[in-house]
This record gives structure tokens, C-alpha cells and sequence, in this order.
């Protein structure tokens, strides 16, 4: 094997005019800010402070791998296996410090340390010294240019953001102040109060280009792949995405005519970036999402043993299947995550779905129920559910995660096994009956042992709450008013302007947030009743027109707080039996009718 070992620093490493190539596979850079603050204490940390001087000292930076060696005259462009991480936040340092150096009018500086970010070819055109795919145009631009192109946080993705917020970490802590702050708490103020800030920052620039690190070389790019599993203990540990990411780009190899690897990874990411205004995934929450449902119930640490079990070939049609595959579902996943009409076309009869999707996103927070939705998003495009059962189906997820998580305080990971095994299963199977077959044994009754008895979904029930201020309960009790308003609107849809009446007003009595003395009103008719009294608040009721509190009026002269819990535990019973539709044993002590 041709692999050169070799102590290199990083000035001779950038400075050696040739430029190093972030490979397609390589992940993404994902410093975090304990990662590079670490790099910046450590650098500051080796700087001596003698006799009113400030200079550098040694330090090991770990090893880095190349394929290609830079060493070498007639070799240009080398490829960077291990390493990238690093090398990118150097470069990010010293395009901060570059732009210091200019703040305070020192071009000679500026111009001298971008001598290590942007180096020139013998025909004087302008050469980036570190090339990376993923991150471009945006590392050129922000990093890589003096010119600083103002991008929107909003359109920049996570990697993006990773290195802005790397940028502005590091030109904060060189400003002047901060600086001498930092080094008068690490050596004492009389030690740093003389020194000149430009010294302060030729030492900070010194002391990364005098960092030491083994340089191993090799021209043998099929070892690329299994040096790249080897992890840098400076840096940040790489993920399982990471991991299958390389497996699927070195299968997928061929870069021409088109990159489909690279190509679909990217759209992927696009796409789970979502538009201006949504919600953005990352990566790794839809893979685990996607492969509990497709492939098997792993663990996060045994994902990357698993996948390379499930494709122990390296055929590369089942490699680009699986691309296909994770493009399908990143779209639904997305309409999972950020439900909108308009991904229906606005057609009223997908309103129900928007709404249970939102839901089960927004109020109740399950994202364990991702894993199903996919399967039957996928069992729709095949044909293979008729809307109504798919419908059935939804409908039952909203109520059983309504009563197991937003009620019960159920543990959500519980039912992911239920969900992943679930998921696999239909997937193999070609006919509605054999789907209609698995729904309701393996899905529907397995959940409906976990749904609470009558009497435990009654005690907590009784317990929501809801108050003008901000209240934990808030989310929950809103949609359940909502859902009881439905009910007796005989509509499936929430009224989006519907607001919440407390029936006896708000007030510093704890009961009065109880769900026993609240309504569902519109905004114009609650602003009226206000918080007068009760028997004054009967004549807005009757005006309204949600059927609940027309019937609330009628059937209730007076309303006082002794009514409130009596009420609270009639609505659990109506919401067990009506809405959840489940069957129930109610003993009552007596005759006396209960407000409702």
C-alpha cells in the first residue's frame, strides 16, 4: 500500500499552492460551537506572553489524510480524506482575520494571511486553496472572497449556517476588546495591557500556520473509502448519515455524464430544507424516520451496521432505488411536517387531512407516527387504501395520540416498534384486502391496548386547563374545545376563528381554567360577554352560531363554580364515547342532570 506518513504544519500545507478538494462523499462541515471555540482556546492557550513579547509555541493538530501528495511539483489537486472539518475552520479564521486586518487598516496583513485562503496558478488566475461541493457557492462567496455576499439567514442551509456562525464567533472574539479580555483572564492584565493589539493578532495568525499534524499520503483511491472511517479525535465524531453517505457515493461512482449520487443527495437536501417560512428537517431525523419504515427498527448506533447488512451488494440499481426511494419519501415527509392545503390543491376534501397532520405535528408534538404516515402515503400512491380506510385510519392516529400522549402523558418511543414493524410489513403487500387485513391486526389493535380505560382518560381529562396567558395545557385544551365543537357541529373541521369563552370569567381562582367552564365562541361574541356575568352572558350565547352554545344557554339557567367539575367530567365521557368512540361503563350516583 503506497501511504506516506509525514510532520507537516499548516503553513506549509496551505502555502504549498495547490489545492485541496473536499470529495463528494465527504460529509458536510458540521462544527458546532464547543468545536471550534475549543480550536480557538487551544490556539490561544499555546500563545507565551515573555517580557512584553507574544509569540507561538507548539501544537499537534492530529492526522489528516490525503489522496494525491501536495509535496509533489507536478500534482495540483489533492483530495482530502480526513481532515476537512479542520482545515475549513482554519480557513474560516483567517478569512476573520483578514477582515479585521482591514477594519484596522492594516491591507498589507489582510492581503498576506488571504495568501492561505486564495492562492494564484502560474498563469495568475486566482485558485481557491480548499474546493468543497457541498457548501458552494456560499463558502466562495462568504469565505473565500474579501467581498462578503449578504445572505439571508433564511435561504442558507444548515451547513451554511455552521460556517456563518463559525465566521461571526471568530471576528467577535478578535475584536480588540474581546481579545485582550480573553488573554488578560488566561494571563493576567498586566501582561496583556502592553501589548499591541496587531501583534495580539500576528501571534493568534502565527500560532494556527506553526500548528503541527501527521500528513499521510496515498495515491490509492480505493482506500479513500476505509481511511475516511477512520475518526479524527479533534474532531467532531462522524454520523451515521455521514457513514451511508460515502457507502452510496462510492457505489454510485460515476460522475459523468450526470452525478446521480450527488445530484439526488442534493435535492434530498433541498427538500428537506422546506420553503421560506417552514419548517426544516434535518438529514438525520428523515433518514431514521425513512428506514424505520422501509427497512428495520435500529438504533441510532447500529443504523450504519444495519444498512451495510440490508446492501451487502453493491449493485447499483438497488443503491439508486434507494436514492429514489429517500427523494418519494423526503417529499411526503415534508408534508408531513409542514401540512398545507395547497399541497392538495386547495381541494376541500383533503381539508381533514391538513388538519389531523397539523395536529399531530404542532398541537401534540408525535413525530414517531412519521414512520406509519410514510407507509400510507406510499400505500395511496399505489392504490392499495381506498381514501375512506385512509382516511379511518388518520382519524384514529389524531385520537389515539390525543388520548395516549396529550392526555396520558404516554411514552411516544413505546409505539415505535408497533409503527416500524407495521410500516415493513404492508409494504410487501400487493392487494387491499391483505392492507385492510394488517391495518386492523397489527396496527389498530395493537393501539387499542394502549389506549387508557374510560376512568384514567376521565382524571386527567379533568385536569386541562386553559388560560389567556401562557399555560403548558394551552395547546391541548384548545383542540380538544375544538373537537368537542365539532362534534356538536356535526363537522369535521375546526372553526379557524373560534375562540375560547371561559364561561365564569377568567380570574385568579384556578378553577376558572378548568375545561369545565370553557366554550368555544366566535371572537366577536366573546369580546361582548367579556367578563360579565353569566346569567348576562346567556343572551351572547344565543346569538352565537356554534349549536354547543346555543344548547349551554338553553340548558343551563344558572352556571356557578360548584357546576365546573361536574361539567369537566361530563365532557370526558362525551369526548370517550363520541369522539374516540370508545366503548365505555359509566356509573352514575344519581338523577342530577350535569351542564354540558
Amino acid at each position: 500500500m503506497d501511504i506516506k506518513p509525514s510532520d507537516k504544519t499548516i503553513k506549509e500545507l496551505l502555502g504549498s499552492k495547490k489545492q485541496f478538494n473536499i470529495p463528494r462523499f465527504q460529509r458536510e462541515y458540521s462544527w458546532e460551537k464547543k468545536n471550534y471555540q475549543e480550536f480557538f482556546n487551544d490556539m490561544l492557550n499555546c500563545l507565551q506572553i515573555e517580557n512584553g513579547t507574544i509569540s507561538p509555541s507548539q501544537y499537534f493538530l492530529g492526522t489528516m489524510l490525503f489522496i494525491g501528495n501536495y509535496d509533489n511539483d507536478k500534482e495540483n489537486l489533492i483530495q482530502v480524506v480526513d481532515g476537512q472539518q479542520r482545515l475549513t475552520t482554519i480557513t474560516i479564521l483567517f478569512s476573520a482575520l483578514s477582515d479585521i486586518f482591514i477594519s484596522i487598516k492594516e491591507t498589507k496583513l489582510s492581503d498576506k494571511i488571504f495568501e492561505y485562503i486564495m492562492t494564484e496558478d502560474d498563469n495568475g488566475e486566482n485558485v481557491k486553496i480548499i474546493k468543497t461541493i457541498t457548501s458552494y457557492p456560499f463558502f466562495s462567496y462568504f469565505i473565500q472572497d474579501k467581498k462578503k455576499s449578504n445572505i439571508p439567514n433564511s435561504t442558507i442551509s444548515e451547513e451554511e449556517k455552521c460556517i456563518k456562525n463559525c465566521y461571526d464567533y471568530f471576528y467577535k472574539n478578535l475584536n480588540e476588546k474581546k481579545i485582550r479580555n480573553i488573554l488578560s483572564n488566561k494571563y493576567g492584565n498586566n501582561n496583556v495591557e502592553d501589548l499591541k493589539y496587531i501583534d495580539i493578532l500576528k501571534a493568534i495568525r502565527d500560532q494556527v500556520l506553526q500548528t503541527t499534524f501527521i500528513s499521510i499520503s496515498t495515491h490509492d483511491k480505493n482506500q479513500a473509502n476505509i481511511i475516511f472511517e477512520i475518526l479524527n479525535a479533534k474532531g467532531k465524531s462522524l454520523t451515521y448519515v455521514d457513514l451511508i453517505k460515502n457507502k452510496i457515493f462510492e457505489v454510485l461512482d460515476e460522475e459523468e455524464p450526470a452525478d446521480f449520487a450527488e445530484e439526488h443527495w442534493k435535492d434530498i437536501k433541498t427538500i428537506l430544507r422546506g420553503k421560506e417560512k417552514e419548517e426544516s428537517i434535518g438529514f438525520a431525523t428523515f433518514y431514521r424516520h425513512f428506514w424505520l419504515s422501509r427497512y428495520k427498527k435500529s438504533t441510532s448506533k447500529k443504523m450504519y451496521d444495519d444498512f451495510l447488512k440490508q446492501f451487502k451488494s453493491k449493485n447499483k440499481t438497488l443503491y439508486k432505488n434507494l436514492l429514489l426511494n429517500m427523494h418519494k419519501d423526503a417529499t411526503n415527509y415534508m408534508m408531513l411536517v409542514n401540512p398545507s392545503r395547497n399541497d392538495y390543491g386547495n381541494r376541500k376534501e383533503y381539508y381533514w387531512l391538513v388538519q389531523s397532520l397539523n395536529v399531530l405535528n404542532n398541537y401534540f408534538n408525535i413525530i414517531q407516527v412519521r414512520v406509519v404516515l410514510l407507509a400510507l402515503y406510499d400505500l395511496r400512491e399505489k392504490g392499495l387504501i381506498s381514501m375512506k380506510e385512509f382516511k379511518r385510519l388518520i382519524i384514529f392516529l389524531e385520537n389515539f395520540h390525543f388520548a395516549y400522549n396529550a392526555i396520558m402523558g404516554g411514552n411516544p418511543n413505546k409505539i415505535e416498534n408497533i409503527y416500524s414493524a407495521f410500516s415493513i410489513a404492508v409494504r410487501t403487500l400487493d392487494t387491499k384486502a391483505e392492507v385492510n387485513q394488517l391495518i386492523q391486526n397489527e396496527l389498530i389493535l395493537k393501539l387499542n391496548v394502549l389506549m387508557p380505560k374510560f376512568n384514567e382518560f376521565s382524571i386527567k381529562f379533568c385536569e386541562l386547563e386553559y388560560s389567556k396567558s401562557e399555560n403548558k395545557s394551552n395547546l391541548k385544551t384548545k383542540y380538544a374545545i375544538n373537537k368537542l365543537n365539532s362534534f356538536y357541529e356535526q363537522n369535521e373541521l375546526f372553526d379557524d376563528n373560534g375562540t375560547i369563552e371561559h364561561i365564569i370569567s377568567e380570574s385568579a381562582d384556578k378553577e376558572t381554567l378548568n375545561i369545565g367552564n370553557l366554550l368555544l365562541l366566535e371572537p366577536k361574541i366573546n369580546n361582548l360577554a367579556d367578563s360579565k356575568t353569566y346569567l348576562e352572558k346567556r343572551k351572547f350565547y344565543n346569538q352565537s352560531s356554534y349549536k354547543w352554545a346555543n344548547q349551554f344557554s338553553d340548558e343551563n339557567k344558572t352556571f356557578d363554580s360548584s357546576d365546573i367539575n361536574l361539567r369537566a367530567a361530563k365532557l370526558a365521557e362525551i369526548y370517550y364515547t363520541n369522539i374516540l368512540n370508545c366503548k365505555m361503563k359509566v356509573e352514575k350516583e344519581d338523577n342530577i342532570p350535569i351542564p354540558v
